[in-house]
């Protein structure tokens, strides 16, 4: 009966085999439309630079592009005023890697093994000696640094004064008094600051020489080709040590104004402008958010901060002739291209497994060695390129470019390639736009400066502030460096100073303005003369002042439905982001914060305020 049962018939050969090849083809295709490493394809569209090459041949060497686009003819020439600053100083920057290229907590080795390593400080330090054209065996003879300390000196003078006399317990330390509002000092104040302005003077008189050289271009370094660029150029040691150089003359021309030296404290404050100038060409976006802080120093200093020395109407003439005379601001146009380079070349770095990891990246550490696999390197350099084109031309739409989670497009690699894009293109926008503010607002303050200064002008040819319309009464005293003072005025320039920049208001409005019947009013060097408010005002209607009594700061209040929006609000305020930008009658212009308390802002509007925010 066991022989009559069927014997199972084991599966057709045919079937089992048929299986395997379309599981192989299945896998070979989807490997072609969904995982495949992809050649660099070097084109305008895709790789914006045609060459250098790296010496393998598969990547474009974007260091050495940036260098042949950015250096100057005079870069190894005394016309390079960096040049000179080396040869005097050495070169002293600091180029420790940034934190979180070493951070244990990430497993930075498990990524990217060479960042490990400390840089070779030597070689790094002979390039730079070399694109410079410069010995580097020359000793250093000059120095520049700030009396509070800075990169890489560690503390010094004020600090080490408070380390070897401790104040007494509730007494502020020296650097404590100096830091806090200084506006002006002597050696009366810091006499151990003899010694700082003994070593730094002539290094302070050769920055000065320096910054008015046609150019002031510092090299890029690296240690070698495979050296990813945000190492390469975003830690830019060398711009942040420029931060030091104009806190360093800040405290000079701080001292100079305390001695009665008014025309050395603006030969200071020219310096600083000019180095914020060419710091903001650099290159990149940090490089020109660094010249704005820099240039933020310079504004901030008043020349009329002592009143026992007030400044003459020829040395505030003066001033304002030398701030016309400044080259022009860079733009963030400017340094969208270089930005561009840095961006192409990070996006090479990415796609190699070259980039170093850090707190809030855009995506998992752990895929970053796997990307080759994962995307088509032309078109996410091409999708890059498009970016920086929309972003020059202002058609950048980023509600376009927001990252999709639909799991459907990470199956295959081009629509994969252009989500991952996605995830990085939304990082741009809001970097670009804080830019783009930061320049605004320092533009707002040059705007602000120049109608203190003007109003500062009208006090000395008539004795005291315009009683009527001041904005009409300054217009005399804001014509450009031809014929100033004769009585000329350049043509569109005076309302050019009326408008802010980020309020984007029309040509014949403003939203300075000056504070009217302030009650016990003090007139001193620490009251405000100028002040932003949100509701614009007509030129050439009314006399341009506020109400003291609606002069408060906005603050999102439930009980007033109608002033949930800052727009909404008849106070003081502006569009700029927390900040408001104040003129004072010493000529200088800060930001202070819309958080500053009505006590604190009461003593600013009536004079009684000892130090400044």
């Amino acid at each position: 009966m066991a022989q009559d049962q069927e014997k199972p018939q084991p599966p057709k050969r045919g079937c089992r085999r048929g299986c395997v090849i379309w599981f192989v083809i299945f896998s070979v295709v989807y490997w072609w439309v969904g995982c495949h490493s992809t050649p660099l394809r070097v084109s305008e569209e895709t790789t914006y630079v045609l060459g250098p090459m790296t010496s393998d041949g598969k990547r474009i060497d974007y260091f050495r592009a940036m260098e042949e686009r950015f250096y100057p003819p005079e870069m190894k020439t005394d016309d390079n005023g960096y040049r000179l600053i080396v040869r005097a100083i050495g070169d002293t920057v600091s180029r420790e890697k940034p934190k979180y290229f070493r951070d244990e907590k990430l497993k930075v080795s498990q990524i990217t093994p060479n960042l490990e390593k400390k840089y070779d400080e030597e070689l790094l330090r002979l390039q730079v000696y070399e694109k410079l054209g410069l010995d580097p065996n020359e000793k250093p003879t000059l120095t520049i640094e700030p009396p509070h300390g800075s990169r890489p000196y560690g503390s010094k003078y004020l600090s080490k004064y408070d380390k070897e006399n401790p104040p007494a317990k509730g007494e502020q330390t020296q650097f404590e008094k100096y830091s806090r509002h200084t506006t002006f000092w002597t050696f009366d104040d810091f006499p151990m600051l003899k010694d700082w302005l003994d070593d730094n003077t002539a290094g302070i008189d050769l920055l000065a020489e320096a910054v008015r050289k046609p150019t002031f271009r510092i090299p890029y370094v690296r240690e070698n080709e495979n050296t990813p660029i945000f190492e390469a150029c975003l830690s830019m040691g060398e711009i942040q040590m420029m931060r030091d150089w104009a806190r360093t003359v800040q405290a000079r021309a701080q001292y100079r104004l305390g001695i009665g030296d008014i025309d050395g404290a603006i030969d200071d404050i020219v310096t600083i402008h000019r180095l914020a100038r060419h710091g903001g060409r650099h290159g990149m976006l940090v490089a020109g958010l660094v010249g704005i802080a820099i240039e933020g120093v310079a504004q901030s200093i008043g020349i009329g901060s002592n009143p026992e020395f007030p400044p003459t109407k020829e040395q505030i003439e003066r001033l304002v002739t030398e701030l016309n005379a400044l080259p022009p601001r860079p733009t963030p146009s400017d340094w969208l291209e270089s930005e561009r380079y840095f961006s192409l070349a990070a996006t090479q770095d990415i796609y190699w497994g070259n980039a170093p990891q850090f707190p809030g990246g855009p995506l998992p550490a752990k895929l970053y060695p796997y990307m080759s696999w994962t995307m088509d390197i032309n078109i996410i350099m091409a999708r890059t390129n498009k970016t920086f084109d929309e972003l020059r031309d202002g058609t950048f739409d980023a509600n376009a470019r927001k990252p999709s989670w639909n799991l459907l497009r990470y199956l295959f690699i081009r629509s994969r390639t252009n989500a991952i894009r996605d995830t990085f293109e939304s990082l741009h926008e809001p970097s670009t736009h804080a830019a783009r503010e930061a320049w605004r607002r320092c533009e707002c303050t040059e705007n602000m400066q120049r109608l203190t200064l003007a109003l500062l002008l009208y006090e000395k040819d008539h004795g005291k502030l315009p009683d009527g319309d001041w904005r009409e009464a300054v217009k005399p005293y804001l014509a450009g460096t031809p014929g100033f003072g004769a009585g000329s005025e350049e043509p569109g320039v005076p309302a050019k100073y009326f408008r802010c920049p980020t309020r984007g208001l029309a040509e014949e409005e403003t939203t300075y303005t000056m504070i009217d019947d302030v009650p016990n009013a003090t007139p001193s060097t620490n009251q405000i003369l100028l002040i932003e408010v949100f509701q614009p005002q007509k030129l050439g209607e009314g006399d341009g002042r506020f109400p003291f009594e609606k002069a408060e700061f906005w603050q999102k209040d439930e009980t007033k439905p109608n002033i949930h929006r800052p727009e909404d609000f008849d106070g003081l305020g502006s569009y700029h982001p927390g900040v408001v930008n104040v003129g004072f009658r010493n000529g200088s212009v800060r930001a202070i914060h819309e958080t500053t308390p009505s006590e604190t802002l009461q003593k600013l509007l009536d004079g009684t305020a000892t130090t400044l925010l």
